[in-house]
């Protein structure tokens, strides 16, 4: 038996010893997730707008064109669940903070990122932020996360082809959008919408309890919370599903009114945003980014 063992792990060495390399290669890596938690390790005490929620506030809310000194904390596929959390593990150090700015999508009180396919993305805040989080134990490695060929590409991407990992600017805001390739907005629309539709509303309870939990951190802060809904494109909010709108509209003004510190905001019909703000129908591009980011500037200032 010894004598098998010593030969399967003469066998498996090599293999071993590539996962391993791979994954240290892959951490050495700049990316968002590491420029985001350095950045709060030395600059959160003087932080006075906060964005958090998902891609939506990642491509839409540039930090630039607010007057405050803000940051842009928001992520894809970040659920409210996280921005709870981020918001709890960094609270001692937010000292100046007066702001908070969170999405509520169609599709935010349906999923959370650690309920649905995408929950690999949890590695991120494990190895390279202090984020306190219900991880597993796979999110401690790349390339367990991930799997060998989804780690093989970032290597080969990174190192061979010269593509960055790291996505966003010193602020937080994402700035990949030229390095991707936009769709016909018409065209995409209703695959997204129907995306985005939940099969099942068994996450909205305890969504609903993590934006009370914001809003009372918020509450007990001073600090105001503008709860936005983003514009869409037409061929995306015309073929949401009536009950799920319903809902999140429901749910946007319940949290208006219970919380002093809470301003819902609607824009997922805005008629000032047209055709060329918009990457896709979903996410706006760098000149929606700015018109969008302006309108929260002034309700934030105003």
């Amino acid at each position: 038996m010894n004598l098998f063992l010593k030969r399967l792990l003469l066998f498996l060495s090599p293999f071993v010893l590539l996962l391993f390399s791979l994954e240290i290669a892959i951490r050495k890596i700049p990316n968002t997730f590491q420029l985001k938690d350095n950045y709060l390790q030395k600059n959160s005490a003087e932080i006075e707008t906060l964005i958090l929620g998902s891609s939506h506030m990642f491509y839409g809310v540039n930090p630039l064109y607010l007057d405050s000194k803000a940051f842009n904390y928001s992520n894809v596929s970040q659920s409210p669940d996280m921005d709870l959390a981020i918001l709890k593990t960094y609270e001692d150090s937010l000292q100046n903070l007066k702001n908070v700015i969170i999405r509520l999508s169609y599709d935010t009180l349906f999923e959370q990122l650690k309920d649905s396919p995408e929950d690999w993305r949890l590695k991120n805040y494990k190895l390279y932020t202090d984020v306190n989080f219900e991880y597993k134990l796979k999110h401690n490695s790349e390339v367990i996360s991930t799997g060998t060929r989804q780690a093989l590409k970032t290597i080969k991407d990174y190192y061979f082809k010269d593509i960055p990992v790291l996505n966003c600017d010193d602020f937080g805001w994402a700035n990949d959008l030229n390095r991707k390739q936009k769709p016909n907005l018409d065209d995409v629309g209703v695959r997204i919408a129907k995306k985005h539709t939940a099969k099942k509303w068994d996450l909205l309870k305890a969504n609903i309890e993590n934006f009370d939990k914001i809003l009372n951190w918020c509450n007990k802060r001073g600090v105001k919370a503008f709860v936005i809904t983003p514009p869409s494109y037409k061929s995306y909010s015309d073929n949401l599903e009536e009950k799920q709108l319903a809902k999140m509209l429901e749910i946007g003004r319940y949290l208006d009114s219970k919380h002093k510190s809470c301003t819902f905001i609607n824009l997922l019909e805005s008629e000032d945003f047209k055709s060329e703000d918009f990457f896709d129908p979903d996410h706006l591009n760098v000149v929606g980014s700015k018109k969008f980011s302006l309108i929260i500037n002034d309700l934030i200032e105003n």
